[in-house]
């Protein structure tokens, strides 16, 4: 595939832009908090596809695993990380998470981010899926990430180092045979692309849901970062590795973005039935309910096999509708807009995509291995999830290595310089020749793509199916490889291409099961 998308045409009248020490792609989270580390000697500049309310983060329900209860400590938090892992976490990634979460959760209470307290001022703690004890913090009941987000969104638009540039795309990141020497960019509203000089680019894109027809991502989620850095000569790592959350909601409604259903809801003692009102996690892990999320959500895949029904059921009953609305109060409007009235009715829940452990590969200060290139967030693979994400850890992940994104390029000082970029893109680019696709075909291609993903790599794998649904990604490739990459649309096709055949090579390569990646025989996937 390409090294650019950019076009020969827009190149020609490619406007230079500024120079900036610093271009961050992404609004979520990681991205802004990375920003909020750098010195504000360094010019920076903020690209975000859509606006600061739209991402993974804002969306995010649950809260911020941290040491933070006296009964807690540093090497439980690390032993459950890693047993959640499966094995493939990295141990020494993990140790520098936990190690930084307390001192970044007292950064953000410094910074005013509004987490929940109780009576006493001291900051409420709950429990979520893997985790052997309360260690969660949260913020609004279930709006850690939209608080959070918005919080650090105020402070980063009083930056005056920081320049935000909202609706604009990531086309390609452009780099000489060292490192990076900055991106090319397009307004989504006036289509006008830009090249800005950077010798350091920190990816904080998030995940690639949207290459699946049901998940909690937020529309735009194909993976663009993923791709663009692959496209430089970024390594990628553990791309197969992609997490279905078990409860989102079940609803009529046509949607591209699924609610959902927090884990934290079981840690408060929600429980899982079946139609005929079975809790069925019993016996099948020792933490029941507060299973891995992997585990849970196979074990759900598996009862609605086995039972016919199209969802199964959580059971929120145990608790008082006064304490689900205050301590969930946007699940509970969530639910009560669709006619289900906690705690009296059960809540109607299927599996979903909803995080990805794979991504750009970095070592612990957010480091690619294109100097000047880093990623943190959900684009990123430190080596912490393993095989399977830890509840709750992701949003931790975030805050440490952001800040050590932006404390490596404080340390290193390298300034952006003049070079004549235009000049090399030009010659690097060349005159491929190019063939228009509608927007009608573009929309085909991208459901095609969701549809594969969807049905071969979903939860539950198997081999046979995996090979044909690459076959199928490669005819994909070969018929769109020499498209036009003139339009947001077609760019993201472009994008979701090599995301998926990067998802479909390294699951293939993989020929055992291991946490989110679960591999069944077709005549079982068929019959059970």
């Amino acid at each position: 595939m390409r090294r650019y998308i950019c076009p020969k045409r827009k190149l020609d009248g490619l406007d230079a832009g500024e120079k900036y020490d610093v271009v961050i792609v992404g609004s979520g989270i990681a991205g802004m908090y990375a920003s909020l580390h750098l010195d504000d000697s360094l010019k920076v500049a903020l690209i975000t596809k859509v606006d600061i309310e739209t991402s993974n983060s804002w969306y995010a329900q649950g809260g911020i695993a941290a040491v933070i209860a006296k009964q807690d400590n540093s090497k439980m938090h690390i032993e459950d990380t890693l047993k959640a892992g499966a094995g493939l976490c990295k141990q020494e990634a993990v140790e520098v998470l936990v190690a930084e979460g307390p001192e970044n959760i007292r950064e953000l209470q410094n910074m005013d981010v509004p987490f929940d307290v109780d009576a006493d001022g001291e900051l409420q703690i709950t429990r979520e899926g893997g985790h052997r004890l309360r260690r969660i913090v949260h913020c609004g009941g279930d709006a850690t990430g939209k608080e959070t987000t918005k919080r650090l969104g105020e402070i980063v638009m009083q930056r005056r180092n920081i320049d935000v540039l909202f609706h604009t795309f990531l086309v390609d990141i452009v780099s000489d045979a060292k490192s990076v020497q900055g991106v090319i960019v397009c307004d989504a509203e006036s289509g006008k692309y830009t090249l800005l000089h950077s010798q350091n680019v920190i990816i904080a894109t998030g995940g690639l849901g949207q290459l699946y027809n049901y998940t909690t991502n937020p529309v735009g989620a194909v993976g663009d970062g993923i791709a663009c850095a692959y496209r430089a000569g970024a390594r990628l790592r553990n791309m197969e590795m992609i997490q279905f959350h078990p409860t989102t909601l079940v609803t009529n409604e046509n949607t591209d973005r699924l609610f959902l259903i927090s884990e934290a809801v079981r840690g408060e003692g929600a429980v899982l039935r079946n139609k005929k009102g079975e809790a069925f996690m019993q016996g099948k892990h020792p933490m029941a309910d507060l299973a891995p999320r992997d585990i849970v959500t196979r074990e759900i895949l598996k009862e609605l096999r086995r039972t016919g029904d199209d969802c199964a059921l959580l059971d929120c009953t145990a608790m008082t509708g006064e304490f689900f609305s205050k301590r969930f109060p946007t699940i509970f409007s969530q639910c009560e807009k669709f006619g289900i009235h906690l705690t009296e009715d059960y809540i109607p829940v299927h599996p979903a995509q909803h995080y990805f452990m794979g991504g750009i590969e970095t070592d612990l200060d957010g480091m690619t291995n294109i100097e000047g290139l880093y990623a943190c967030g959900e684009a990123a693979c430190t080596g912490i999830h393993g095989a399977n994400r830890l509840a709750s850890n992701s949003m931790l992940e975030c805050l440490v290595f952001g800040r050590r994104c932006a404390r490596h390029i404080n340390a290193s000082r390298v300034k952006a310089r003049s070079s004549d970029l235009e000049k090399k893109l030009a010659q690097e680019i060349g005159s491929v020749e190019t063939v228009a696709l509608s927007k009608e075909q573009i929309s085909a291609y991208k459901r095609e793509i969701k549809n594969i993903m969807s049905d071969d790599f979903g939860a539950m794998r198997n081999a046979e199916d995996m090979q044909s649904a690459k076959h199928e990604i490669e005819r994909i490739i070969s018929e769109c490889e020499n498209m036009e990459c003139d339009t947001q649309d077609a760019m993201e096709l472009y994008n979701m291409m090599e995301v998926a055949h990067r998802v479909a090579i390294a699951a293939l390569a993989r020929k055992t099961s291991v946490g989110a990646h679960y591999i069944e025989s077709k005549v079982m996937s068929e019959n059970v």
